[in-house]
């Protein structure tokens, strides 16, 4: 049995563009201006953090092949430990709401979720508890507004790999309770949101449209011109992260594939954006679509190769 318990990529840069915008204050002489030094950058190689419970340590598994035999929908707890290629997850199953063992339903990791979710209670809790660790607020462009967000800052191009995109800004990194404060406040502008009133799919419509009609210079004047909407000024580090080698429109037009119809498939991993994991039946060359959140944290038993 296994369980996959994260997507992993590394990327290579392929374009950068700067742009900067005034926005209306400027022009009435009460504001400065936005710069955005845009990186555009494309997935360059992917992979899975797999879990063997009850062994805790997970091991990496580069450009994976993953034969389904089958998948029994029993979910793992989702805490864990450390960063990056070397995590340790908890081996319980998961029984508590967010996908948390008992044990681990009032970690600091779940409080923080909780948080980040908008649960202000939550955020006082999660901020006495957690590491001394920085924090970041981001902003994000979906073709049809701006996202505002929290994220550990180390997860940042994970997070904003995980969501329809057409570019996302770092705007401030810090202590946790300093930085769920800054979303709340600029979620409250008329130019942003905290959370999104618009459907994953129309987001994926819209972001994978202007990515396919816009390049880098337009993406970053674009989000220089939000980022001066919502009020900000000054200079910003902003990224589009790009999948490896299929157009956007492929992953916003397809048909994410239930988990259960991935047994007995031998699958090979090809691409990811967007929170959506591209496979290829070795068999067929049938191409499947899965949502990462539908995968992650599930008993599998299968072979990974």
């Amino acid at each position: 049995m296994v369980v996959l318990r994260a997507v992993l990529f590394e990327t290579e840069v392929v374009g950068e563009a700067a742009a900067s915008s005034g926005g209306l204050g400027e022009w009435l002489g009460g504001g400065g201006r936005v710069s955005v030094k845009l990186r555009v950058e494309r997935v360059s190689r992917l992979g899975f953090l797999v879990q063997r419970p009850p062994e805790p340590l997970a091991a990496v598994v580069w450009e994976p092949r993953l034969r389904v035999l089958s998948a029994s929908g029993q979910r793992y707890c989702r805490y864990h430990e450390g960063f990056g290629e070397r995590v340790e997850y908890c081996a319980e199953h998961a029984t508590a709401k967010g996908g948390y063992c008992r044990e681990h339903a009032r970690s600091w990791k779940a409080l923080y979720e909780l948080c980040s979710q908008g649960v202000d209670a939550a955020c006082e809790e999660a901020a006495r508890a957690a590491p001394p660790e920085e924090f970041a607020v981001y902003a994000l462009d979906f073709g049809g507004g701006l996202k505002v967000g929290l994220t550990q800052l180390w997860r940042l191009p994970h997070r904003v790999a995980e969501q329809p995109h057409v570019s996302a800004a770092l705007v401030a990194k810090g202590p946790l309770a300093e930085m769920r404060s800054l979303e709340r406040a600029l979620g409250k502008r008329r130019a942003a949101t905290e959370g999104m009133g618009v459907r994953v799919s129309e987001r994926m419509r819209l972001s994978a449209n202007f990515l396919e009609r816009a390049g880098a210079r337009e993406v970053a004047a674009r989000l220089a011109s939000l980022l001066a909407e919502l009020g900000l000024e000054g200079e910003y580090e902003a990224i589009t992260l790009l999948p490896r080698t299929l157009e956007p429109r492929r992953f916003a037009s397809a048909e994410p594939a239930p988990l259960r119809s991935l047994e007995g498939r031998e699958l090979e991993l090809l691409d990811y954006w967007a929170g959506v994991l591209a496979f290829e039946d070795a068999r067929s060359g049938e191409p499947l679509f899965a949502r990462k959140q539908d995968l992650l944290h599930v008993a599998l038993a299968a072979q990974l190769g």
